[in-house]
């Protein structure tokens, strides 16, 4: 299946790209993103693309001097920006925090409930231990509050119980089993009964919200003023944390402070609290959703450093 970029006109637009502007792709995934950027650069332009995910880079390399590929965690950004020596001088990063298509449709990598394959999920299939691993070690309660907190499950403690019963008479083995296991419990939502707990156990296995937490605070310190931040999210969870550090930089909290403020004060909050200045909140058209069903759910947020 070929990848269709989420909103990608609109992302691209929102970066109001100059010609020799340098631009991180902290998700590059099937590099869909970065191709478009690269159409509006200029031969002095410069795309950091950013993947965890090694065999991303491999299958969906672009070849253009233009860009450096970085096998590292997103949350890495500001370690990144110093080894290159670009800190403050960037234009626009861009996030798309979704699967790939690559990663959702290979049914080796564990992610989809639509497919047969083993239970891995690692974003980076050379770190860490995969779902299976976890779910066999992991104590009922821990796994029933997982996939609360990441899952937002209804059924949480059911589905927690017949996971932990199923591993210990060996007939939880692949990403079908776990379907078929959840489906079993989960009769009525307006999507696939098995979403929310293949999105859980995802996230929790990949540390993936606090991994956003530390990427968004290193925005902050590389993008020059007046630099875009443009994050896609796909669910609550993510665009909850999207929208509140957004929120937070682009606001001052003088609640508790004596007013009038004297100079310091003043210059101290609007150094450290106001940060950024929100620009847009955008969705997909109804055209784009039915084109390209993974939209659905998704959310353009994008701020601007002042």
């Amino acid at each position: 299946m070929s990848h269709k970029p989420v909103l990608l006109k609109e992302i691209i637009n929102s970066l109001h790209i100059k010609k020799n502007g340098i631009y991180i792709d902290a998700t590059y995934g099937c590099g869909g993103h970065t191709k478009e950027i690269l159409k509006n650069l200029g031969p002095l332009g410069k795309v950091y693309a950013i993947d965890y995910d090694s065999q991303s880079i491999d299958k969906y390399k672009i070849n253009d001097q233009r860009i450096t590929y970085i096998n590292k965690q997103f949350s890495n950004l500001k370690k990144i920006c110093l080894k290159y020596n670009v800190t403050q001088k960037i234009d626009g990063i861009i996030f798309d925090l979704g699967i790939s298509s690559y990663q959702l449709y290979n049914p080796m990598r564990g992610f989809s409930f639509m497919s047969h394959g083993p239970l891995d999920m690692r974003i980076n299939t050379k770190q860490g231990i995969t779902a299976y691993d976890l779910l066999k070690k992991i104590k009922l309660k821990e796994l029933s509050f997982i996939l609360k907190k990441y899952g937002e499950e209804k059924f949480h403690n059911k589905i927690a119980k017949k996971i932990k019963q199923y591993i210990m008479f060996n007939q939880l083995n692949n990403t079908y089993d776990l379907s078929k296991l959840v489906c079993s419990i989960v009769k009525k939502y307006n999507k696939h009964p098995a979403t929310r707990t293949f999105q859980a156990i995802r996230i929790y296995l990949n540390n993936e919200l606090k991994e956003l937490h530390k990427a968004l605070n290193n925005t902050l310190d590389i993008l020059k003023i007046g630099g875009i931040l443009s994050v896609i999210s796909f669910h609550s969870l993510e665009d909850r944390i999207v929208k509140t550090f957004m929120k937070k930089f682009s606001s001052i909290n003088i609640c508790n402070l004596k007013i009038p403020l004297n100079d310091i004060e003043l210059a101290y909050f609007f150094k450290n609290k106001c940060q950024l200045k929100i620009i847009n909140r955008i969705f997909p058209t109804k055209l784009e959703i039915n084109n390209n069903y993974q939209a659905r759910s998704a959310i353009l947020r994008i701020a601007q450093k002042i």
